[in-house]
């Protein structure tokens, strides 16, 4: 889904550490890395490889081009509820949710511009929003039919679009990446003029909201509504024109994360007759597997989450999504049977879970702020069992190279939620109470020969999942194995 190595059978025992003692990860991968510095570029030859050649001989292998890091880092986002601050997070802890936020090292928040013009304050709303551009995020803000005041809303047509007037006034346009379009019309038909006009109402939204941003501040992006089927995208129908983007939303349902990302945009097509490009703007993992409640895909351990959200980001990044933003930063509120509440990479109160740290120390570790530059390659070649494994090649300002690579196997096995399996198991847990059975897969991990074709001055493996403290450093140089998770590893490389 997503032969054999004899030259490095030796440490296969070792490989059971990584399953059920994570505390011995940093120890291990040392260990594993040191022999295999001593096993040299001659322990894999006649091995496949994903980049070149199979024969081991490193003169001819292609230059793999590098992304610039931080471009990578900048298409990372992070969805939150500051207009909702009847929800802890965003009210009593709002200054702490904040300073949480900025320290995960995302550069968007995605946030709903669903404030009223007309004599309600929004102070704390646009306090938060100017917080967040000042810690270096800019904002993707959902756009609603604007609202008077009290239950009042502007009605169809929808010419009202002063929320964008104010959004530039109270932000600037330098700190808005995008403007985008309602959310999931089709899961909201009722305050888009009922199931029958929904389509149409929705889609004369965004042209309105379209022209009107164009008008005010040409520089922002301004991203198309999003629907959840494909019959909710035929009932709206050709967006392309009214958007500079289009919008997903491929929850992966407890799977690998790019499970639903293909499907989803061949179901949406309807959308996008431009085929103009896709953002990301809600996907990811709830945290509550014996949920019952707001149950619309199954949950995961939060072991799972942690290595199932860095993967998501470089997967979505690696299959041409230039921005993506996982649902949501924490927790909305503190209940289990309810799986909307625990979508969080932090809990309720603000306590990070383990994809929090794992997220913000890749993150820490590729960002590399400053002028864009141009990148350059890399020659190398990956050996071993190498069909499940995936790569991405980055390059910061200063020269360094940095190879993430991960094992893109499933971590969990989700429980049924939907059809006659669904069924079978919500009556069943109705009767003899919720399974406590452990449902993480523990992958060992797979040795992957990295051969330069020219020694490094130095090779520093980095393991996110556990830290940002490097595992080991290694000098002059052309070769290493490394025991590849199915969490992402990262491969410094200084030429």
């Amino acid at each position: 889904m997503r032969g054999p190595y004899h030259a490095i059978d030796m440490l296969n025992p070792l490989s059971h550490l990584f399953e059920h003692k994570p505390s011995h990860f940093a120890l291990t991968f040392g260990m594993i890395a040191s022999v295999a510095l001593v096993v040299g570029v001659g322990a894999h030859c006649n091995v496949p490889s994903l980049t070149g050649t199979s024969n081991g001989d490193t003169s001819t292998v292609a230059a793999v081009p590098a992304v610039w890091s931080d471009r990578f880092v900048s298409s990372v986002g992070l969805a939150t509820h500051f207009s909702y601050n009847d929800l802890l997070p965003y009210g009593h802890d709002r200054a702490k949710t904040i300073a949480s936020l900025i320290a995960t090292g995302a550069r968007f928040v995605r946030d709903g511009l669903s404030v009223s013009v007309n004599g309600e304050s929004n102070d704390d709303y646009w306090n938060a929003m100017r917080e967040l551009t000042q810690g270096g995020m800019k904002l993707v803000l959902v756009t609603y039919p604007t609202r008077l005041g009290g239950d009042a809303t502007d009605p169809f047509p929808y010419h009202d679009q002063r929320p964008l007037d104010t959004a530039i006034a109270r932000v600037g346009a330098a700190n808005v990446l995008a403007f985008e379009g309602p959310n999931e019309v089709d899961n909201n038909n009722q305050g888009w003029g009922g199931q029958t006009r929904y389509g149409e109402y929705a889609r004369t939204f965004q042209a309105s909201m379209y022209a009107h941003a164009k008008q005010i501040a040409p520089s922002v992006s301004v991203l198309g509504l999003t629907v959840t089927s494909g019959d909710g995208a035929r009932a709206v129908g050709d967006v392309s024109a009214y958007m500079d983007a289009g919008t997903l939303h491929p929850y992966p349902d407890g799977d690998v994360p790019a499970a639903h990302l293909a499907s989803m945009q061949s179901a949406l097509a309807a959308l996008n007759a431009a085929k103009k490009p896709w953002w990301v703007t809600e996907t990811g993992y709830h945290t509550s597997p014996n949920a019952t409640e707001s149950l619309y895909q199954p949950g995961v351990s939060d072991i799972a989450q942690s290595k199932y959200v860095p993967r998501l980001y470089l997967d979505y990044f690696a299959a041409g999504i230039p921005y993506t933003s996982v649902y949501e930063l924490i927790d909305e509120h503190d209940d289990k049977s309810n799986a909307e509440a625990n979508y969080g990479l932090m809990y309720n109160d603000g306590t990070p879970k383990p994809a929090y740290g794992a997220l913000r120390n890749l993150l820490a570790l590729l960002a590399d702020r400053g002028a864009p530059f141009t990148p350059t390659s890399l020659r190398y070649t990956l050996g071993g069992a190498t069909s499940t494994i995936r790569q991405s090649l980055f390059q910061k300002r200063d020269g360094r190279f940095y190879l993430v690579l991960w094992n893109e196997v499933p971590v969990y096995q989700p429980k049924a939620v939907g059809g006659m399996a669904g069924r079978v198991r919500k009556y069943w847990e109705r009767v003899a109470g919720a399974s406590d059975e452990v449902r993480d897969v523990f992958n060992a991990p797979v040795p992957v020969s990295v051969a330069l074709a020219a020694k490094a001055r130095t090779i520093t493996l980095y393991a996110p999942l556990h830290g940002v403290e490097p595992l080991s450093v290694s000098s002059n140089v052309s070769s290493i194995v490394v025991p590849v998770p199915d969490n992402p590893v990262v491969v410094e490389i200084t030429p």
